[in-house]
């Protein structure tokens, strides 16, 4: 297993964190006061509510990290740019489930083989991780030892604290630029929301993955439809499934891609 690393954990504090929490004035949103605290408590109602409507099995202790993640969201979101409108909790909401679904569609048995990567023992990496989407998310709902690589340093700070605030100190935040040779074969599964890294994203999983590896994309069905009608030297497409999400009352379509490293 890789060595842990907490790059840049120096610029943001456990306990600057904690202040900013308790001493911060309340958040206006849409008209509405919000201190971080009650964003976070309503970011995990209503993920705890999507994924019974999903028919997910999550722990207390999952919506508790949530709860925790939504208001470090809140307070640190917008000064260092991890999400649009890092004080909506409709919106944090809605990244969260997205990082979700994949656990729900492999449970119905149409992502094969992603369960089986997700479980104790198995190394997943996530490709530009950001504010955390999908790979802090996936981390909280799974036993598999996850690898996160954000290059931006804010951000990685941001990862490091909230990691750690989480309560996930089996996790790994690598902080450089990622390419090929970054990684040897030693992951089950490379996964990215981030469209930014989706150009190179092959090229990488096909270094990181053990044979027989999974590489899982988070798309656009527009982006979807691009890549199925490509051949990917190396790779096998084994899965690409739609799925829709709600998002400010308007229906959101996404795809969920998935190869098999050959």
């Amino acid at each position: 297993m890789a060595e842990q690393r907490r790059p840049f954990a120096s610029r943001v504090s456990r306990e600057t964190v904690r202040t900013s929490i308790s001493r911060r004035p309340p958040l206006v949103t849409r008209g509405r006061s919000h201190d971080p605290e009650q964003i976070g408590t309503e970011v995990s109602a209503i993920v705890e509510a999507e994924a019974g409507r999903l028919g997910l099995n999550l722990t207390a202790a999952f919506f508790s990290r949530m709860r925790m993640y939504a208001t470090l969201l809140a307070v640190w979101g917008e000064k260092m740019s991890l999400t649009a409108r890092p004080q909506d909790p409709a919106d944090l909401a809605f990244h969260i489930i997205d990082s979700l679904t994949p656990i729900a569609l492999a449970a119905d048995g149409k992502l094969a083989g992603l369960g089986r990567c997700l479980e104790a023992g198995r190394e997943v990496v996530d490709l530009g991780s950001g504010a955390g989407f999908p790979g802090l998310v996936l981390a909280s709902a799974a036993r598999a030892h996850f690898t996160l690589c954000e290059a931006r340093r804010k951000r990685t700070s941001f990862l490091t604290v909230t990691a750690e605030e989480l309560g996930l100190f089996d996790l790994t935040i690598k902080g450089d630029r990622v390419m090929p040779s970054s990684f040897a074969s030693a992951f089950d599964l490379v996964t990215t929301r981030a469209l930014g890294e989706g150009g190179n994203f092959h090229g990488v999983a096909k270094t990181a993955l053990r044979r027989g590896g999974l590489a899982m994309l988070y798309a656009s069905p527009r982006q979807a439809a691009e890549f199925a009608a490509r051949r990917i030297a190396g790779f096998e497409l084994t899965a690409s499934e739609p799925y829709e999400l709600s998002r400010d009352r308007e229906t959101v379509a996404r795809s969920m891609l998935l190869w098999r490293k050959l």
